[in-house]
């Protein structure tokens, strides 16, 4: 696994309570996991075999500037839902290892 995407997944560790408790703090760091996380797609092509389908058309379609999408992650609560699937795909498949 990239290494972008591990640090993704540890610092997501961080906020997973994010929405039972949301602090502004928390949220800084979904926003920013967020962009790093659709960036570490597009700069890494190769890592979007490793993953569903449905992750790579979220990535692709927001970083080509698809207005729906860019409204869907306008909100936090799915930018953070985006990141907890992830998280959870790549414990499930063991491509990351908690630390």
């Amino acid at each position: 696994m990239q290494q972008c995407l591990e640090y993704i997944c540890r610092e997501f560790e961080k906020v997973k309570d994010y929405l039972h408790a949301p602090t502004p703090a928390k949220e800084l760091i979904i926003n920013n996991l967020f962009t790093n996380f659709m960036h570490c797609f597009s700069e890494y092509p190769f890592e979007k075999k490793r993953y569903p389908k449905e992750f790579l058309e979220s990535a692709n379609l927001y970083n080509a500037g698809d207005v729906v999408m860019l409204k869907r992650f306008e909100d936090i609560g799915m930018r953070y839902l985006l990141l907890s699937d992830f998280y959870d795909y790549v414990k499930i498949t063991h491509l990351y290892q908690k630390v």
